[in-house]
């Protein structure tokens, strides 16, 4: 079985759109310089050549606005943010242009136009190169956000923002970028609008999406030292639609572990949780626990040091669980050792 990972996956997306449609654009700040945005551009310039592939200068308020504009009179457009940060300057373009356009002029302008943002943590991101606002662009009418796990995801994200006519934004964190799966998993007809299982068990279930499922998927190799397994349910949409298979799991297991990729308050976690009570009624009589893992609520500091708490390891989630079901634990003696909080594994070449 051939593997692909995300980086290669959202360049092969990229260049088959490219490819199959002339008016479509790839643009973005390091679009074209020697990393190509991490690997995701590489060789799209040498194929389409510069108007096609577009090294910008930096303004992104202004690059929004002309990208959103090429959308409206038929281009394929496809933004680029190496961090998410970068497109606060753009909250105007995004919010009262591109997410208000069909409804302030009645009409369904087919705006094939995708915005990639791209979360950073750990070595020195610091408070302005980590942030990573998806629930707060999810609550805005008019935008598609998802937030892709596996490579397949990232693919049919890509495909669906430069096709669908709907303005589409895609959360891409950093540590996914050298994920892998199957190749062949590209091509399935599975959707990314639905929620779905990455681990089927008895005991417990966990809901999470963006990188804290990663976190997720290693601890339940921990637990399964202890006969535990778990139901590990995740979404791309950062808009929980339908919540049935959720529902199932938890009225099987009466556990929940909700995990925020970024801060509890206002966040997508939240509003899932209070979507549950309505349909469930939630209570402790039918709910043994639940709890909801996420940033604390501050900005990220630049010190390795004081990061080291910040983020649920697999070895944390694995502690919570066991203590829920209160079972005893000694994970030392299992020798499950972590490996340093701030980098993803050895491929990653920070800081950036």
């Amino acid at each position: 079985m051939k593997e692909i990972s995300n980086i290669e996956a959202i360049n092969l997306a990229l260049d088959t759109v490219m490819s199959e449609n002339q008016k479509s654009v790839s643009m973005g700040l390091g679009h074209n310089d020697p990393k190509r945005i991490f690997g995701t551009t590489v060789n799209l310039v040498e194929r389409y050549g510069d108007r096609r592939c577009i090294e910008p200068p930096t303004s992104e308020n202004a690059l929004t606005g002309i990208c959103f504009g090429m959308s409206l009179i038929g281009f394929s457009v496809c933004l680029t943010h190496q961090r998410f940060d970068f497109s606060l300057l753009s909250f105007d373009q995004i919010i009262n242009s591109v997410a208000k356009w069909s409804f302030m002029f009645n009409q369904d302008p087919a705006t094939s136009f995708l915005i990639r943002l791209i979360v950073g943590r750990g070595w020195g991101q610091g408070p302005t190169h980590s942030q990573s606002y998806h629930s707060f662009l999810a609550s805005v009418p008019g935008l598609d956000v998802y937030y892709p796990l596996m490579p397949s995801d990232s693919y049919k994200t890509i495909l669906k923002g430069m096709t669908s006519g709907k303005p589409t934004i895609m959360i891409e964190h950093r540590w996914l970028h050298n994920f892998k799966e199957n190749k062949n998993n590209l091509f399935s007809e599975r959707s990314i609008n639905e929620l779905r299982f990455l681990s089927e068990g008895k005991d417990f279930t966990v809901f999470s999406y963006g990188y804290p499922a990663i976190e997720v998927l290693k601890s339940i190799e921990i637990l399964r030292k202890f006969n535990i397994s778990i139901d590990l349910i995740v979404s791309q949409k950062v808009i929980f639609d339908n919540l049935d298979l959720l529902i199932k799991s938890i009225s099987k297991t009466k556990n929940l572990l909700i995990i925020e990729p970024y801060f509890e308050k206002c966040s997508a976690s939240s509003s899932l949780f209070y979507e549950l009570m309505k349909k469930l009624e939630l209570t402790s009589s039918n709910l043994n626990s639940f709890e909801i893992i996420s940033l604390p609520f501050e900005s990220e500091s630049s010190s390795i040091f004081k990061t080291q708490k910040r983020f649920a390891s697999c070895i944390d989630i694995a502690k919570n669980i066991l203590k829920k079901l209160k079972v005893a634990n000694d994970l030392k003696a299992l020798n499950f050792n972590e490996k340093p909080h701030d980098i993803p594994g050895e491929w990653f070449k920070g800081p950036f």
